[in-house]
């Protein structure tokens, strides 16, 4: 008996509880129907008031006819039914989305709605097993993942129940039939030009003949086991994504030894994580986390991985997501300059800091690469000196290195992330070629090193 397969499916996924109010998803079509009248009989049982609710996608001639089907049925058996209507072609010309699409997101949208207006615990729609099977073979021929091969999931975000999940469309026919009920046929349910039409009406009919009379079950089955997995495999996920993920709302931090140390199935899956959390899944593929992960076991520190609407950088032993990607770079230095006199002090906001200079005292050479405070030497008089930013193509010769490098080299060598290093503040000639004299708060150049006899100047940089 039907009924009893439908109280065995709200038993084992824990659907109902009595008292609830349910909205229903009443199209007028037979799984639909079917839902209501299995619901009313089971009613008294289950101690649950239901509330009837139908979308007008504005697409059918018929339309208006399935609307009044809806409210009679509603009517006939003294239940509360709300309407609407939404022209769903217009919408999907906006929103640039396939019509079946924003059918399904405007469906939602209004069974959500109306769960609110009536205070109802649960939306009940009239999924089947053969919708079950349909799904995972139409997403098994995308390359979906295990998260997708899951399909339908007969409970859904703690409010969408599906209690027909373990039923056979077949039976749901003979169910009506036997009661004598009608429904509505939706024509575009036949048309070949939808893929889940011709995998409904074509392709698993064929399989099923030449290789299994019960493939719809088995890919139902198959469906519910990774479902099952997936949800142990996404605790696994929560687990090592708290180890290896440090989170802000502008950006995800995820450690390249921890990712590297994990199997490469958890690997995609902390990638998938962090992608999903700062931008959302929309548009990103398995390719775009191959190469997510590609980048951070091979790329050195500064390389960019632009990606739709995200931005993927390393940064040493990081790996950062952004959610957009930057506007690009002005291709000058970051905007500030500043002329030095002997003696001064000039403050740097840009920089956050303050440089003092004055003529040195003694013969004290220059601080480590790491000082904040140097003594520079010249030879002749004491050049023109100004602070500025970074510009494309500055090169630093270190002091005691043999020869120059790029500047954006050394920065990173220092460990400087990408986006601190416009922020860095230089020391340089403005008399000869914009020679760096010195990386502020880093190291000075070959060319400043002290001599008996040269001129001397002592900075200081100090941050509050």
């Amino acid at each position: 008996m039907l009924s009893s397969k439908v109280i065995r499916t709200l038993s084992r996924y824990r659907m109902l509880d009595p008292g609830d109010r349910v909205v229903v998803g009443l199209s007028g079509g037979a799984d639909s129907v079917a839902l209501t009248e299995i619901l009313l009989e089971l009613k008294p049982r289950l101690g649950i008031e239901l509330v009837l609710a139908h979308l007008n996608h504005g697409l059918r001639a018929e339309a208006e006819e399935d609307e009044r089907f809806c409210r009679a049925l509603a009517e006939e058996n003294s239940l509360p039914f709300a309407a609407s209507r939404v022209d769903v072609a217009a919408n999907a010309r906006r929103s640039k989305r396939s019509i079946e699409d924003e059918g399904r997101r405007a469906r939602y949208e209004f069974l959500e709605a109306e769960r609110v207006r009536f205070g109802a615990r649960r939306i009940a729609l009239g999924h089947t097993l053969d919708d079950q099977a349909e799904t995972f073979l139409l997403r098994l021929l995308r390359g979906s993942g295990a998260r997708g091969l899951g399909a339908i999931h007969p409970v859904k975000d703690g409010t969408l129940i599906r209690p027909l999940i373990e039923v056979r469309r077949g039976e749901i026919e003979s169910y009506l039939d036997g009661r004598g009920r009608s429904f509505r046929s939706d024509a575009s349910n036949l048309d070949p030009r939808f893929t889940r039409n011709r995998i409904r009406h074509e392709e698993l009919p064929r399989l099923s003949s030449a290789y299994n009379p019960r493939l719809a079950e088995s890919l139902a089955r198959s469906a519910s086991l990774l479902r099952d997995e997936e949800e142990w495999m996404e605790e696994a996920t929560r687990e090592a994504f708290a180890a290896v993920a440090l989170a802000s709302p502008e950006e995800i931090r995820l450690d390249r030894n921890g990712l590297s140390a994990r199997p490469l199935a958890l690997r995609r899956r902390l990638v998938r994580a962090a992608i999903e959390r700062i931008r959302g899944l929309q548009n990103v593929s398995h390719r775009h986390i191959e190469d997510v992960l590609a980048l951070s076991e091979g790329a050195q520190s500064g390389r960019e991985l632009h990606l739709p609407g995200l931005l993927v950088e390393i940064s040493f032993r990081e790996l950062r997501l952004r959610a957009q990607a930057p506007k690009p770079r002005e291709r000058g230095y970051n905007g500030f300059e500043y002329r030095l006199s002997i003696p001064t002090e000039v403050r740097i906001p840009e920089c956050s800091g303050t440089l003092s200079a004055r003529i040195a005292e003694g013969s004290r050479e220059p601080e480590g690469a790491n000082g904040d405070a140097v003594v520079v030497g010249f030879e002749g008089p004491v050049p023109e000196l100004k602070v500025r930013g970074p510009r494309p193509g500055d090169r630093f010769h270190p002091l005691g290195a043999p020869g120059s490098k790029p500047l954006s080299r050394y920065l990173m060598e220092r460990k400087v992330s990408r986006e601190l290093r416009p922020r860095v503040p230089l020391l340089v000639r403005g008399d000869s070629g914009e020679e760096i004299l010195w990386v502020i708060g880093h190291g000075v150049s070959e060319t400043s090193r002290v001599s008996s006899g040269a001129p001397r100047l002592a900075f200081e940089w100090v941050k509050p």
